[in-house]
């Protein structure tokens, strides 16, 4: 590990990385390699940095920040970037003295950092609970099994274990006060009505529709976590501070099955589960959560005795990566837990 960057060395690097860079190879991991150095001190840094971007947007700014997490990028990706920009890290003997004083300080930083972060992950555990109590009572009061869905019927499946929103709701998520509530009706209007603007940075909130379809995230024991919706035009949203890791909606029954289907999405898993004689099928959300709703199965035993189908999407080949998310999890799954992979073709020309 080479010697500790001191936040003035820091600033000086930031004037060498170009705040319009790409947002997914630049912009997110600097959040993150300044907040994983210097805790919520790096913020002024961040925000100073990227007002020097043509498309600079203050809530985007604090978004960023806010989502940033550590572990994720080091302080090494902004030392990369700014030498790759052309900056060269000042050189001179320090002495033990002065070695010591810039460990100590990082020693210090990291201390509070890491208290942040205890503080943090504590917040976001009590508001994932808030936020699953609040999506279990929309689940039991606002939403029913019958209910007609336009997503539904360009995907052309049914309704397998899902719900349609009796009325619009609106899912309310206060940081400060730690809690989330739903409201309906006429209290919709009035929140909107009384809502400072501009939105204050601790209150946010989820709109749910009548026309869009709810789906359970559960665990493995089946405890509702929250709900995904997919409104009429096919966007999936999910409520902030929402536990998506090892959650997953079961179609069908795992009672006497010799197969168990794992998908991505909803519309994949209903499709499988409607043309495979009944036999039962998970759908995990996406393909990052695919092997984690798996080994949860498999911890849980509920794996004991069936094959697994791995339903990848046929994406295609990630021109940044190289990677292809679909395929890639599906046959990650395969090589850990076995079982059959299956992807979708397509005739050539046509998107996946």
């Amino acid at each position: 590990m080479g010697e500790p960057l001191p936040i003035h060395e820091a600033e000086q690097a930031l004037l060498y990385v170009s705040a319009d860079g790409d947002r997914e190879t630049v912009w997110f991991p600097m959040a993150g390699a300044l907040k994983d150095e210097y805790g919520e001190a790096g913020f002024e840094l961040f925000d100073s940095w990227s007002q020097q971007g043509q498309s600079y947007d203050k809530g985007a700014c604090k978004a960023t920040w806010r989502s940033a997490k550590a572990g994720h990028y080091s302080i090494g990706t902004l030392i990369k970037l700014a030498v790759e920009g052309g900056w060269q890290r000042p050189k001179r003997e320090l002495t033990a003295e002065e070695k010591r004083a810039l460990a100590d300080e990082a020693k210090a930083r990291r201390a509070v950092r890491q208290k942040e972060l205890e503080a943090d992950a504590e917040r976001a555990a009590q508001l994932q609970e808030a936020v699953a109590d609040a999506c279990q009572a929309i689940w039991d009061n606002h939403t029913q099994s019958i209910g007609r869905s336009a997503y539904l019927g360009k995907k052309g499946v049914g309704a397998h274990g899902i719900r349609f929103f009796k009325h619009a709701a609106l899912l309310v998520i206060d940081d400060q006060a730690m809690a989330c509530e739903v409201k309906t009706g006429p209290d919709i209007r009035a929140f909107f009505n009384t809502l400072a603007k501009p939105r204050p940075d601790h209150i946010s909130f989820l709109k749910l529709d009548s026309g869009a379809i709810a789906v359970p995230m559960r665990d493995a024991a089946g405890k509702v976590w929250a709900i995904q919706t997919v409104n009429e035009q096919g966007t999936k949203l999910f409520p902030k501070y929402s536990r998506k890791k090892g959650c997953c909606h079961l179609l069908g029954d795992l009672n006497g099955s010799e197969l168990v289907g794992f998908a991505e999405g909803y519309a994949t898993a209903a499709t499988a589960y409607e043309i495979g004689a009944g036999w039962p099928v998970v759908a995990c959300f996406d393909s990052g959560n695919m092997f984690t709703v798996a080994e949860a199965f498999r911890d849980a035993g509920l794996l004991e005795g069936k094959t697994p189908i791995w339903l990848a999407d046929n994406d295609k080949v990630n021109p940044r990566t190289g990677k292809r998310a679909g395929q890639d999890a599906a046959e990650r799954c395969q090589a850990e837990f076995g079982g059959v992979m299956l992807v979708p073709h397509f005739p050539e020309g046509e998107a996946a």
